[in-house]
């Protein structure tokens, strides 16, 4: 049955308020008077075909949702966000931003079926019932973190483009500039798939943590969520809790780490007893593996490493050795406070070779705080790897030259 002109100008009524716009902001934005928006939602205006499209558009609506029953009565894919959070909606830029992605999506969705491709496959819903206590959100995110890693096959190193693997598995993953106190969104919709969106505002690095933490969002919450908001303002909420720890281990993952740390005879034991058991007698003999006093505690440079290996924030990779038992809590909070010092030691991530750079500079900072190579040698050994020779040596000295 044909909807009357006076259904259909309340169709558009309710559709501009889902998105938080006024009658004459949208007006604003069409070229139309106030006056004529504002007669076609009391239904006293005809609308045209054209017009139609255009009010749909910008209110990140398909037309179907617009003309038909069956499809009108289900909750459009922004509504639920901008009635989380007031703030969004005053955010004119993320709004259109978040219409002109949704709009896009259902697009490309529709045409996909046009052209006979198979719907989206997301990745698994793992059905994870809600946590009870901050204890079950953190268990839960680790455990979600590693079977997802199995899952996809990713082993213990690095990711070095989170938004690819999200977009791999069928879920749309975007950025758009958003206040800074709101880091990601995430929206599931019939009409749209799973799409993840991200505050590109934030460093390279939180952007990664962020599309990971969304991620977790996508794996464990749209069963029971529509949509979800990461932000300051819900960030102690059980499951944006969960998704951060996913977000660690996905990234960091725990035995990653511990091999890391190997590699570089870090955070062991100053002493380790080794037991070789000999056969003949049926006794054991324990050797004792002495390190070298201090060798073992961790210092800013090799967070900074591990930050660099894994691509994450120092502040990430610090509180990460520390949920790992690397790091006691005073440890870490001297390390937190040498943060500036840990982030020049990575701030030429994205630079040509950079593992080699980082590598270099981890090895020459340790070496001489062991005073296993001279200044004059720290410097010839950096400038090898293109490094300002003077400029470390400045900072060795700073931290590591008693």
């Amino acid at each position: 049955m044909a909807l009357t002109q006076e259904q259909l100008g309340q169709r558009l009524q309710d559709a501009r308020k889902s998105v938080a716009l006024t009658q004459q902001e949208a007006a604003d934005q069409l070229g139309f008077a106030r006056e004529s928006l504002a007669q076609i939602e009391a239904g006293s205006r005809s609308v045209n075909s054209l017009e139609i499209v255009r009010l749909a558009r910008l209110y990140g609506r398909s037309l179907s949702s617009i003309l038909l029953e069956d499809e009108a009565s289900e909750e459009q894919p922004l509504t639920a966000i901008f009635r989380m959070q007031d703030t969004l909606a005053e955010s004119p830029g993320l709004r259109e931003k978040l219409v002109e992605f949704s709009n896009i999506f259902q697009e490309a969705r529709t045409i996909e079926r046009l052209i006979g491709d198979e719907p989206r496959q997301l990745p698994p819903d793992y059905g994870i019932r809600d946590p009870r206590n901050n204890a079950e959100a953190y268990e839960q995110g680790q455990e979600l973190a590693k079977q997802e890693r199995q899952r996809l096959g990713l082993g213990n190193g690095p990711i070095p483009d989170m938004a690819e693997v999200i977009s791999m598995q069928g879920v749309w993953a975007v950025s758009a500039e958003m206040p800074d106190h709101v880091s990601g969104i995430c929206l599931f919709h019939s009409v749209i798939g799973a799409a993840v969106v991200i505050n590109q505002n934030h460093s390279r690095t939180r952007r990664r943590f962020s599309y990971a933490h969304e991620y977790a969002h996508v794996l464990a919450d749209r069963r029971n969520r529509n949509a979800s908001i990461s932000s300051s303002s819900n960030s102690k909420e059980l499951i944006e809790r969960r998704a951060n720890s996913f977000a660690s281990e996905f990234l960091m993952p725990s035995q990653g780490v511990i091999d890391l740390l190997g590699r570089i005879d870090k955070g062991g034991p100053s002493r380790e007893t080794m037991w070789l058991f000999d056969p003949a007698t049926e006794l054991g003999e324990a050797i004792e593996k002495r390190n070298a006093p201090g060798s073992q505690e961790i210092g800013f440079h090799d967070v900074a490493f591990v930050a660099d290996w894994f691509q994450v924030s120092y502040e990430a990779a610090a509180y990460r050795l520390s949920d790992l038992g690397k790091v006691t809590r005073d440890r870490l909070q001297v390390l937190l406070d040498q943060r500036d010092e840990g982030r020049r030691f990575i701030e030429h991530r994205g630079e040509e070779q950079p593992f080699l750079k980082a590598y270099v500079r981890w090895l020459a900072r340790e070496a001489f705080r062991r005073e296993a190579i001279s200044g004059g040698r720290f410097r010839d050994f950096v400038a090898l790897a293109g490094l300002n020779p003077e400029e470390e040596f400045e900072q060795v000295k700073e931290h590591f030259d008693d």
